[in-house]
């Protein structure tokens, strides 16, 4: 049975996979991990640095697939650049290797810059928020409440720093996984915001559009991205040559 990863975005739990785990075959077997501070982790610390994050995460995946496993990567946002981390992290340790990751609604990690500049003092809350609802991933709603409000820029603060963490150090990071750009066709990010995807991979380059925005998911993109997922992952391996 084929193993799937889902890897989060800033700010988000595993409950952006709820309706994309629905839809899967049953072959495929999801594996939906969190970072700490939310979900079924929420007693923990939030982590801040891209090595933090990807050691976490790399480590939890090995506990939950095992070492011989048909696996693959799909991140969603920040959870593509944290899907690329682990894909070398795996690489490095030997197994599991993940065949495929599917880099989900964001821009190659080498055309990023950090949010936030080093050693300044820190945005406030609403520029937090401001940086996070560009992507229309925030809950208007639910903001409302000052302790849900409190929580969300906690969590974003935390990934916000991951994030940058990872374009700092970590944006050239390489892979010997197949590597499949997912987008919404409304998203922000176009061709040549994903197209440079190709310089973090040894394999050619797949890019798939879906109908919806950057969580397109959750919305109409959820029904082909399920039916796209399937076909990869059990298209035969790639030839590295």
């Amino acid at each position: 049975m084929a193993v799937l990863a889902l890897f989060h975005h800033a700010g988000g739990s595993a409950a952006v996979f709820r309706r994309l785990i629905r839809l899967l075959p049953d072959h495929i077997r999801p594996v939906a991990i969190e970072l700490p501070g939310r979900g079924r982790r929420w007693r923990e610390p939030t982590l801040h640095t891209a090595d933090e994050a990807v050691r976490d995460l790399t480590d939890l995946l090995v506990r939950e697939a095992g070492a011989e496993t048909d696996l693959s990567i799909f991140g969603h946002s920040m959870g593509a650049y944290l899907g690329l981390g682990v894909a070398a992290a795996l690489e490095r340790r030997g197994g599991p290797r993940c065949r495929v990751l599917f880099a989900s609604a964001n821009l190659a990690p080498r055309l990023a810059s950090p949010l936030f500049a080093e050693d300044e003092t820190p945005a406030s809350d609403e520029e937090v928020l401001r940086r996070a609802a560009r992507y229309g991933a925030l809950d208007a709603g639910a903001l409302r409440d000052p302790h849900i409000a409190a929580r969300a820029v906690s969590l974003l603060r935390a990934d916000f720093d991951i994030c940058d963490s990872f374009v700092r150090t970590r944006s050239r990071t390489v892979t010997e996984s197949r590597v499949v750009v997912c987008r919404g066709r409304a998203d922000a990010f176009g061709d040549e915001h994903t197209a440079p995807w190709q310089w973090s991979s040894v394999q050619p380059l797949t890019t798939l559009t879906f109908p919806g925005g950057h969580l397109y998911l959750e919305s109409a993109g959820a029904e082909p991205l399920a039916a796209k997922i399937e076909s990869v992952i059990t298209e035969p391996a790639r030839s590295r040559t």
